[in-house]
C-alpha cells in the first residue's frame, strides 16, 4: 500500500509543468511552521504518520490527489493523518471557495464533495464573506505555505520535506 501512494506522489511531482524550486525550510523548520498551523487545516484519518498537504479545491492535480486520498482511504486513514491546509493559486481565482469551505459547519464533507464527488453548491461556496476568524486562517495558512516555498498544488509534505 505505501508503495502505491509514493507512486502516486512521484506521479502528482513529476507531471507538474513548473520549474523545481526547493524547500525555502529546513525539514525541522518545515515540521515547526507546520505544528503551528495545524488546527487550521481540514483533516482526514488518525494514523500515526503525518501527511500534510497544500492544496487548492480548483486544481485539477489537488483534486486527482484527493479522489486518490478518498480511494483507498480505508487503507490510508489507519495508517496516516493527513492534514489538508486550503492554499489558493491565484489563477484559479478559489479565494471565496476557500473561505466558505472554511465557514461551512461541516468543511470536510463540503471539501470531499466539491474536490472528490465534482459536486459544486455554488449558493454555498461563491458568497463573499467578512469574516475575521476565516481571513486570520487563511492568512496563517498563506504565511506558512510562503515561508516553506509552496509553489505548487498539491504540495505534499512527509518527514518535513515537500515534493
Amino acid at each position: 500500500m505505501y508503495k502505491i501512494f509514493v507512486a502516486i506522489l512521484i506521479i502528482l511531482t513529476t507531471s507538474s509543468l513548473e520549474a523545481k524550486q526547493k524547500q525555502k525550510t529546513s525539514p525541522r523548520e518545515t515540521l515547526k511552521l507546520l505544528n503551528e498551523i495545524k488546527e487550521d487545516a481540514i483533516v482526514f484519518g488518525k494514523g500515526r504518520k503525518e501527511i500534510h498537504s497544500f492544496i487548492d479545491p480548483k486544481c485539477s492535480m489537488s483534486q486527482r490527489y484527493l479522489q486518490f486520498i478518498f480511494k483507498k482511504k480505508r487503507k490510508l486513514f489507519k495508517r496516516y493523518t493527513i492534514y489538508l491546509y486550503l492554499y489558493e493559486l491565484k489563477r484559479k481565482n478559489s479565494g471565496n471557495m476557500i473561505r466558505n469551505i472554511f465557514d461551512s459547519d461541516y468543511p470536510e464533507t463540503l471539501l470531499k464533495s466539491i474536490m472528490v464527488n465534482n459536486y459544486i453548491p455554488f449558493e454555498e461556496i461563491e458568497e463573499e464573506l467578512d469574516d475575521d476568524d476565516i481571513e486570520e486562517r487563511v492568512f496563517r495558512i498563506e504565511e506558512v505555505a510562503e515561508q516553506i516555498g509552496v509553489y505548487k498544488r498539491p504540495y505534499i509534505i512527509t518527514n518535513g520535506r515537500g515534493k
